[in-house]
């Protein structure tokens, strides 16, 4: 049963108005999500972008979602739930953000969904839960937010699906090379209708097979980084030399947590413009064709025809782990407040299922399974016949030898 949407009855806002707000930063992402920054620091603005990208601009509607930035968020007495993980007053919830303790948001759980307001710590840059926030916000206006990337290849629109460490930003930069044009990376907005995919301008993390296959993307990259990327990959060329005794004792994992922590606080990236050049304009494409990646243990490449409606199934439950986070926070939410409920968020992952299912309809899917890792032209010549304009489903498994 789908849940009911809220309707958002969405007005131009007067030139008056806009003149008010001095301290006001806005992000307008494909008509589709407004986000409007309040008395936020030069720190909480780049953290936005670094979710969004560099999509500001001014909203003539009103924002479906206003962050609001004050300097003394806490009040003087919390009850907690978990060490610096929720914590509520009588009225009021807070998440703590996983990195830096000191930061936190106030968030209305029970709000999410329809047009609300949140509260951070300024001049922290951290915004906790932004992406699951604009997901569900994005769900209630018909679109499903998809951990993907998404470009065109020679007419054709092409969405890359995949969890973390699947080799979508492989395909990505395979396709790249080939004259592709960006569409977005990371997460893509999906419409119910499927007529329409919306990325995001945010800068693509590349890791150090990606390095390796591309070197001549290492000179968009600072210095800094690769060095210090570097070091790190050393020190665990030194921890795969540790005997094997030795690899399972407490501070041979200590070592391998701390080198995974710093790897991805310096992780390289580079903006769309460094693999894409002139080929990223307006983010947005019909999606023609859907790939789901996954590694297996096989040096082949295998491309699996598969319907609309597993793949629907699969989509939704892989976004539906990627809330996970906001999940837990919203059950402690909850706890803290039992009459207080969302039946939006509880009824979400049905809903999504549904919209992915009609987006889905009449359109080529296919699974892509892969040896990992795999260099990017490899990945690229094996998922190429199937970028065509032809309309006839192949029935067979093909396989590709990288």
């Amino acid at each position: 049963m789908k849940p009911d949407l809220v309707r958002h009855n969405h007005t131009e806002r007067s030139a008056a108005t806009l003149s008010k707000d001095l301290q006001r930063t806005e992000f307008d992402i494909h008509g589709v999500l407004g986000v409007a920054l309040v008395d936020p620091s030069s720190a909480d603005v780049k953290a936005v972008i670094k979710h969004l990208g560099p999509l500001r601009g001014p909203l003539l509607r009103e924002p479906d979602i206003t962050i609001r930035f004050d300097k003394n968020l806490a009040p003087l007495c919390l009850r907690h739930l978990g060490q610096k993980q929720n914590a509520f007053t009588d009225d009021a919830f807070f998440v703590f953000d996983e990195t830096d303790r000191s930061a936190m948001a106030k968030i209305p759980f029970d709000q999410v969904g329809s047009r609300c307001e949140i509260v951070c710590t300024r001049s922290r840059g951290s915004m906790p839960l932004l992406v699951p926030l604009l997901s569900l916000i994005a769900l209630a206006k018909g679109f499903v937010a998809v951990h993907a990337s998404a470009f065109v290849h020679r007419g054709v629109g092409i969405l890359m699906a995949g969890w973390a460490g699947s080799g979508k930003t492989t395909a990505l930069l395979g396709f790249a090379s080939e004259g592709a044009e960006f569409i977005g990376e990371e997460w893509v907005l999906l419409s119910g209708d499927g007529q329409t995919m919306c990325g995001l301008p945010r800068e693509i993390e590349l890791s150090p097979a990606h390095l390796d296959t591309v070197p001549e993307v290492r000179r968009a990259i600072k210095r800094s980084r690769l060095w210090g990327f570097e070091s790190l990959r050393h020190l665990t060329t030194m921890q795969d030399l540790l005997p094997r005794k030795a690899d399972g004792t407490t501070p041979a994992k200590a070592l391998r947590k701390v080198i995974s922590a710093a790897q991805r606080r310096i992780l390289p990236t580079v903006r769309p413009q460094a693999l894409f050049g002139d080929r990223v304009a307006s983010l947005t494409a019909r999606p023609d064709k859907v790939f789901l990646l996954i590694s297996h243990d096989d040096r082949n490449v295998e491309i699996i025809p598969t319907p609309p409606r597993e793949m629907a199934r699969r989509i939704a439950h892989m976004m539906q782990y990627e809330q996970r986070r906001f999940m837990e926070h919203y059950l402690a939410f909850q706890f803290a407040f039992p009459e207080r409920k969302n039946a939006f968020v509880e009824e979400s992952s049905s809903y999504r299922y549904e919209l992915l299912l009609s987006a889905l309809q009449g359109k080529e899917t296919y699974t892509v399974r892969h040896p990992h890792p795999i260099a990017f032209s490899s990945l690229y010549e094996a998922v190429k016949p199937f970028c065509g304009t032809t309309k006839s489903i192949q029935t067979e498994v093909v396989c590709a030898v990288p």
